[in-house]
């Protein structure tokens, strides 16, 4: 179909000046930048790569969720972590905290 019409094209550039095929060629290609519908196909195709950007960022998370869910069922891990962030001991258990030390330049 390209073929046939870009040889009519062709035979029309015989019969009239060279410059008629750019002509024509500029008319199709303010044809297609002011046809709505293109313009939706080009918005379309922008907004499906920023949704497959955001998929595969989505799936990363959901990667990272399942791991922290699974070492959350893990009682070791909770029990490290209650002691950690918490400050959680064990009954019969000595804590020693140390004082942050602070800067000798102050």
């Amino acid at each position: 179909m390209l073929k046939t019409w870009y040889s009519s094209l062709n035979k029309l550039g015989h019969i009239y000046p060279k410059k008629f095929k750019y002509i024509i060629i500029a008319i199709i290609i303010l044809f297609l930048v002011g046809n709505k519908g293109f313009q939706s196909l080009i918005t379309n195709f922008r907004e499906l790569q920023t949704l497959q950007k955001e998929y595969l960022a989505l799936q990363k998370e959901n990667k990272e969720l399942k791991l922290k869910l699974k070492l959350i069922k893990n009682d070791e891990y909770m029990e490290s972590m209650a002691r950690k962030e918490l400050g959680f001991i064990k009954p019969k258990e000595l804590e020693y905290r140390f004082p942050i030390p602070k800067d000798e330049e102050q």
